[in-house]
């Protein structure tokens, strides 16, 4: 007779903790402090962003998601692990952040080739223009954590757009070469 494995589904208490009293949410592991932005209250920055800055929003928001890219590999370098495993944790926390659900094919312990998949993603959630893709704060979080953890310069490309009628947002990681790095 074979036996069932229960499997422990992760709660919210798992990866975040609430003082209340305080106002505070944070995230467990790391030891850093979170907060929650609505899909909506995203959606309405983004428009305000691309209408105040016009051809600027675009790397503005690249920008935006680059430092926060950086900011998350600074969080778990302090753990051990190769690239590979450090890019698992990462977009684990991205996922208990209510950022969707992620997959990384490719090169993981080298960094040149990645392909990021990300299903359900809030950065588009509920958009209703899909002529292009948005979600240009996703893409420089990608390209700044992958820069940042693998110490190396990459182009980084959203190549499909769940807004779109796609069914996940896919970004495409690759290294800059040095011999081009260097005329930039």
């Amino acid at each position: 007779m074979q036996q069932l494995e229960l499997v422990q589904v992760p709660k919210i208490d798992d990866f975040y903790s609430m003082n209340y009293e305080k106002g505070e949410i944070h995230l467990r592991g790391v030891k850093g402090r979170a907060f929650v932005l609505p899909t909506q209250a995203w959606a309405a920055l983004r428009v305000l962003l691309s209408k105040s800055f016009k051809d600027d929003a675009v790397p503005f928001m690249l920008q935006m998601g680059y430092a926060v890219g950086i900011s998350f590999v600074m969080q778990v370098k302090k753990l051990e692990g190769k690239p590979g495993k450090l890019i698992k944790i990462l977009l684990s926390i991205a996922k208990s952040s209510g950022w969707g659900q992620f997959s990384v094919e490719g090169d993981m312990d080298n960094g040149t080739e990645l392909t990021v998949i990300a299903e359900n993603c809030p950065f588009c959630h509920n958009e209703s223009s899909p002529q292009l893709p948005v979600c240009y704060f996703l893409v420089g979080f990608v390209n700044g954590l992958i820069d940042y953890l693998y110490g190396k310069r990459h182009k980084a490309n959203e190549t499909e757009y769940r807004g779109m009628g796609q069914g996940a947002c896919v970004v495409t990681i690759r290294e800059i070469p040095v011999e081009i790095e260097e005329k930039l």
